[in-house]
């Protein structure tokens, strides 16, 4: 079973548009095989291909506006 990273959205995602955009944007430029993201929850949750250290996902996507802790 793969391993999932769970986030909580402090900032960043607000409507369906930005939660497309951070899911691009993660597909992009990580190893991801899916990303969900919950608005109504604020929460996001990531099962990546290989190993991902969560905080390297948190300090990218800070760098794009989001805000996210790992919970």
């Amino acid at each position: 079973m793969d391993k999932e990273i769970n986030f909580v959205i402090k900032k960043g995602v607000y409507c369906s548009w930005c939660a497309d955009l951070m899911k691009k944007t993660l597909l992009q430029n990580f190893a991801i095989k899916n990303v969900k993201v919950n608005i109504l929850k604020e929460t996001a949750r990531i099962i990546p291909k290989g190993r991902i250290n969560a905080w390297d996902i948190i300090s990218f996507l800070k760098k794009r506006g989001y805000s996210l802790k790992e919970i």
